[in-house]
């Protein structure tokens, strides 16, 4: 259960077996149903979050319309708006689950302890998030040009896990497409494969 854990802190720096175990030891799991709230926007985030199972969603409030899907975030990630948790202000954006997910989480309290006990933590789970945001940008750049066919193709090549557990509403978000258009697409590439 912790092993993806743990092995995504391994892959940045070796780690003694008994500050693992502490490591470990200091998460709690737990289940969240497809549009729970991890993060609400306009709360202060209080927990690291790693997804062991699942799909979360960043949102962004909209003026006129629902929140916005800004990226979603699949297995084995570290999750929270940091500038919130350590600044204790308000998070603009919203997490939640975009499907039935299975999170670790850790609260702030829990984890500044652990930064006590363990003095490179949070350089390292900076850094890791850091390159987790560097990954979401760019993915998302990708999407940010292009007729909304194109948009939808990149979106199957890039996140083809994602696509298939995700609701489309939330999909058409993500790619700032209605979900009149996603239809249509969807619609017009299901017409266009050949059955052999």
């Amino acid at each position: 259960m912790y092993d993806h854990l743990l092995q995504n802190i391994l892959k940045h720096r070796i780690i003694p077996k008994d500050e693992q175990v502490l490591i470990a030891n200091s998460f709690s799991i737990k289940r969240f149903k497809s549009s729970d709230w991890l993060i609400k926007p306009g709360t202060i985030a209080r927990q690291l979050f790693f997804i062991n199972n699942g799909v979360l969603k960043i949102t962004l409030p909209h003026p006129h319309n629902k929140d916005v899907v800004y990226f979603f975030l699949k297995e084995h990630q570290f999750m929270t708006f940091l500038y919130s948790m350590y600044g204790n202000v308000p998070a603009v954006q919203g997490l939640q689950a975009a499907c039935v997910a299975e999170v670790m989480m850790i609260n702030y309290e829990q984890l500044t302890d652990l930064y006590r006990q363990l003095p490179y933590l949070r350089a390292l789970i900076d850094e890791i998030a850091q390159l987790s945001m560097a990954e979401m940008v760019t993915i998302k750049n990708v999407y940010m040009f292009g007729e909304a066919s194109d948009k939808y193709q990149n979106f199957l090549q890039r996140q083809p896990d994602v696509a298939k557990r995700v609701a489309l509403n939330d999909i058409a978000s993500y790619l700032g497409i209605t979900p009149q258009s996603l239809s249509r697409i969807r619609r017009s590439i299901t017409n266009s494969k050949v059955i052999f």
